[in-house]
């Protein structure tokens, strides 16, 4: 999947508003979920592009941290 960038990280902390923070490209967004998944994976993170269209979902990324939580176990 090529997606030139930026993208925005988006997910739901305390309160009712989504918080959001933008990466240069794709790559960068899903090594900032996965250095901060203990924290995120509790709060719906989801990657959008720069348009806002959702991009990655939150069991999409869930998913995919299971999957390298396993890589490091084998």
């Amino acid at each position: 999947m090529t997606n030139p960038g930026p993208v925005h990280l988006r997910w739901r902390a305390s309160g009712a508003a989504p918080e959001t923070e933008e990466f240069p490209d794709l790559d960068a967004a899903l090594d900032a979920v996965e250095e901060r998944w203990e924290t995120l994976r509790h709060q719906a993170p989801q990657i959008l592009d720069a348009r806002r269209i959702l991009l990655i979902t939150t069991e999409q990324l869930e998913a995919a941290m299971v999957e390298d939580e396993d890589e490091v176990e084998d």
